[in-house]
């Protein structure tokens, strides 16, 4: 396993207003170790590179090797690893919410939850593929219906009492802030603590940026685009067309009812966000029944991702945001390997948190620091941080 380094994040402020973010990672360009390995050598190390989201880099790896490959993904099994991936959604987002928001309002830390969420992974794989093997160029279904069923249900009940406190359909109904409002009121779990405590604050809109949401980016253009970059420069620093963008759990919930009324109010700020992870907790879990019935559909449309000869690109919405593996052959070997994560863009020195932290203002550093870490906790990296405030009122009157 690859070292997976950190983020540095040096906020300057003064007279109670951020006016600079200076942004540094350490984290490695991981896909140097891929070069000169064979596909099957490719789909076996990934996994051990990355302890986070690893279920989706193996996945993006393998959509990359089978296109380059000229493989054709057959739907059903497609769908059982997109329910794996799923499950690594879940568990990423309940991470946040179990180990990190309860700090915020001073309780403590659920571990014990998150470790029985954790338990279920085992159990998934084993009843979708024969060995519990799915990310391989010759994985095969074994699939357990009615395991799966139990599984989803039991994931279901899980997250209901320990995050939504029993009330996870009444969470789900809400459709405007009035209606969210009637919730918190009513509802004792630890969103709704966390909630109310941001209203309290009157923290609804800080962090609001102009960075917008990256768009729909399909494989083709994708892969035309990048062909005209500096990929260990672009892995760095991605962009599109010349512009920062993010990706988050905010770019797949937009459409969500809840988010666009708020949306109309806060903008991009902590609230919407906050409220975005939660919605994409409950909607993971209708999307696992979904996949699941589309493995058993007898009808599924199989889609051509081939870009050209000894070329793949592989594209998935890993827990953070779109990931993207992009793989060149010759002879059978990888030629060249690029991976451009979610934390690139969004961590990007011009990118969503730099500008939202810049737009952030409070009456102490200490209330300016606790905005700053809900903010960076909302759109969240996947590795460590650390964050440093640095007063520049202080600063010249040290120096003066």
């Amino acid at each position: 396993m690859t070292a997976a380094g950190k983020i540095s994040i040096a906020l300057y402020h003064r007279n109670r207003q951020c006016y600079a973010v200076k942004i540094v990672s350490s984290r490695p360009q991981a896909s140097r170790i891929l070069v000169g390995k064979s596909p099957e050598q490719v789909l076996t190390t990934v996994p051990l590179l990355f302890s986070v989201c690893s279920y989706a880099q193996a996945y993006a790896a393998l959509q990359a090797c089978s296109s380059a490959l000229g493989r054709v993904p057959e739907p059903k099994i497609e769908a059982a690893r997109e329910m794996l991936v799923q499950l690594e959604k879940l568990r990423e987002q309940c991470w946040r919410i179990l180990l990190d928001w309860p700090g915020f309002v001073g309780m403590a830390a659920d571990k014990k939850s998150l470790k029985t969420l954790m338990a279920f992974d085992a159990q998934f794989k084993m009843a979708l593929f024969r060995d519990g093997q799915g990310f391989n160029l010759d994985s095969e279904l074994s699939v357990n219906t009615g395991r799966l069923t139990t599984l989803i249900d039991e994931v279901a009940l899980l997250i209901d009492a320990v995050i939504f406190n029993g009330d996870l359909h009444g969470f789900m109904a809400i459709v405007n802030e009035e209606e969210l409002l009637d919730w918190l009121r009513d509802n004792k779990s630890l969103p709704a603590t966390l909630l109310n405590d941001v209203y309290r604050r009157n923290w609804q809109a800080i962090g609001q940026s102009k960075v917008s949401c990256l768009p729909e980016l399909d494989r083709q253009n994708l892969n035309r685009f990048m062909e005209q970059e500096d990929l260990r420069v672009y892995s760095q620093f991605p962009h599109w067309q010349g512009r920062c963008f993010e990706t988050t759990v905010l770019n797949r919930q937009r459409q969500q009812p809840l988010i666009m009324d708020l949306e109309a109010r806060y903008q991009n700020g902590l609230l919407v966000r906050i409220l975005a992870r939660l919605l994409e907790v409950s909607q993971v879990l209708a999307n696992l029944r979904l996949l699941l019935n589309t493995i058993n559909d007898d009808f599924c449309v199989t889609i051509n991702t081939e870009l050209g000869w000894d070329i793949g690109l592989g594209k998935v919405q890993a827990a953070r945001g779109l990931l993207i593996h992009r793989v060149e052959l010759w002879q059978g070997r990888i030629k060249d390997y690029c991976i451009v994560a979610p934390t690139e863009w969004n961590f990007h020195p011009q990118g969503v948190v730099a500008q939202s932290l810049k737009s952030l203002q409070a009456n102490d550093s200490e209330l300016l620091r606790q905005q700053a870490e809900r903010l960076i906790n909302s759109i969240d990296p996947c590795v460590y941080y650390d964050l440093t405030l640095i007063d520049s009122d202080k600063a010249q009157s040290t120096h003066a």
